[in-house]
């Protein structure tokens, strides 16, 4: 079992997806059959770590609920973020629950690809992938094989190479202290404290820190960017009650929680159906259908549905 602890920060409120995130934090909200908190677990746990430390702030008691009820197993802790002071002030409210090597994750990024070479590679490591438009997120200057520079949504760009928000680190200790130098300085982003701010002091403190190059990641972010994640996901893994297949038409590729009620329905293609959902009489095509949510004599196309808003 991995001594890592993994930091989730999931504090905030998803204002792009309202209303969907009106009752609900948006790493709750459902891609592929389970809200998105439930794929980043799952990524964890591939990675052998146990102890997971959510920051959570907005409609914490969905999160709280979920971690419980569907993964008992983990031995998780949740601290509060009651103010959206940016990413590097959230990982640093877990410095009390944290020791050792610690994993960070955020709480509504999938990552596409294996993070176990990130994790167990014996070196501080950052996730990056190139990309088309640099100066929309957190970019890393490499040379000979190491990390030299971070920067924040640059306005001229050294790279290409994007953080795609998996960080592993060999030392927390040295995260939290550079973090704490950080919010002494008063350097703040937008009103924000930034997590690459801290990452800029820890090289400057001689600390290695290497990239992994990852397939692609998913934050998601808008309802484009979570229909077009469930797309994908769909295209690699699929499942269907062989019951639901009697009364329905299902054309894949689709996701059906075991336990979905579903009656005279046409489903898919890429529709995803989570858990307690009760379905009659509609036609679902390129749609999310979030847990709890009851529908009847609907037609929907690229669209999330929810028991609030549908």
């Amino acid at each position: 079992m991995s001594k890592f602890t993994a930091i989730i920060p999931a504090a905030g409120r998803g204002v792009r997806l309202l209303p969907y995130t009106e009752y609900v934090p948006k790493t709750m909200l459902s891609v592929a059959g389970k809200p998105i908190l439930g794929h980043i677990l799952d990524q964890v746990e591939s990675c052998g770590i146990q102890k997971v430390v959510f920051i959570v702030g907005y409609k914490q008691e969905a999160i709280v609920e979920f971690v419980r009820e569907r993964y008992p197993h983990l031995d998780a802790a949740f601290v509060q973020q009651p103010e959206p002071k940016g990413l590097g002030h959230a990982i640093y409210l877990a410095k009390d629950e944290v020791s050792g090597p610690c994993f960070i994750l955020l709480g509504d990024t999938i990552v596409d690809g294996d993070l176990r070479p990130l994790v167990h590679g014996g070196k501080n490591a950052v996730g990056i992938k190139p990309v088309g438009d640099p100066s929309r997120f957190g970019i890393v200057e490499i040379k000979d094989g190491k990390i030299i520079s971070f920067e924040e949504k640059p306005e001229h760009p050294k790279s290409d190479l994007a953080i795609i928000g998996a960080y592993s680190f060999l030392d927390s200790a040295k995260l939290f202290g550079a973090l704490e130098e950080v919010i002494r300085s008063g350097r703040m982003v937008k009103n924000e404290i930034q997590l690459t701010d801290a990452l800029s002091v820890l090289l400057g403190r001689g600390e290695e820190i290497v990239p992994v190059y990852m397939n692609d990641w998913f934050d998601c972010g808008t309802v484009e960017v979570m229909l077009q994640t469930n797309r994908l996901l769909l295209t690699r893994h699929q499942h269907i009650p062989p019951e639901l297949e009697q009364n329905n038409t299902i054309i894949p590729p689709c996701w059906i929680e075991d336990g979905v009620k579903a009656e005279n329905c046409v489903l898919g293609p890429y529709v995803s159906v989570a858990y307690g959902a009760d379905l009659r009489d509609c036609k679902l095509e390129d749609c999310i259908v979030c847990p709890h949510t009851a529908i009847e004599q609907k037609t929907a196309c690229h669209t999330v549905l929810d028991k609030y808003n549908h």
